[in-house]
């Protein structure tokens, strides 16, 4: 059976839960660090530095294991612009061939897919519970699109998809609108009783 921790009022959950059920914090699942492996080697992680924050990394593939918080400041814009060693000229690469879903190095189970941000073209592993899975270069690649200003062109894209949907709703409710005026004006009941 596994724990979540409270991040705020320290109440200990059996179980799985994002949301503490007293105070209404974030809660963090409690981990054992020595159980981590590779999801692709199968090795045991050790430690490595990286910007000041312990990440674990397989010493064979080079891939890196980061817990959700660590993943959120270290591609936050705050950190990558800080960072004199960031490159803004980021190239994106193809995605890569489709291949099967990797195991948690945590929990074991499988992971999901996605593609950072919709338009960076790295693809990551996550685990909902446990943390993020990255190939080797991955976060440099990360960091290089969000010191290019890509966390800004995604934020673009979202908004002119959501504009885009407003306007087809907005056309679909023009119709209803239509109709609802055509059945008032032609209703059943005059139809019925007096023909058009």
């Amino acid at each position: 059976m596994s724990l979540s921790h409270c991040n705020h009022c320290q109440h200990t959950v059996k179980g799985n839960c994002r949301t503490c059920p007293m105070c209404g914090g974030s809660m963090k699942q409690a981990i054992d660090n020595e159980s981590r492996h590779c999801p692709r080697c199968k090795e045991s992680l050790s430690v490595h530095q990286f910007n000041g924050y312990q990440l674990d990394r397989c010493n064979s593939c080079q891939g890196l294991w980061l817990e959700p918080d660590e993943f959120k400041v270290l591609t936050s814009e705050f950190d990558v612009y800080r960072d004199d060693n960031s490159d803004p000229n980021f190239q994106r690469k193809p995605l890569p061939k489709a291949e099967g879903y990797l195991p948690c190095a945590c929990c074991n189970k499988v992971m999901t897919r996605q593609n950072f941000k919709a338009i960076s073209g790295v693809l990551i592993d996550l685990c909902i519970n446990c943390g993020i899975w990255l190939d080797h270069g991955e976060l440099e690649q990360i960091r290089s699109f969000v010191a290019s200003g890509g966390l800004d062109q995604a934020q673009d894209r979202k908004l002119a998809t959501q504009a885009s949907a407003i306007e087809k709703l907005d056309d679909r409710l023009s119709d209803v609108e239509l109709m609802e005026k055509m059945l008032n004006k032609y209703s059943i009941k005059r139809i019925f009783f007096r023909g058009f």
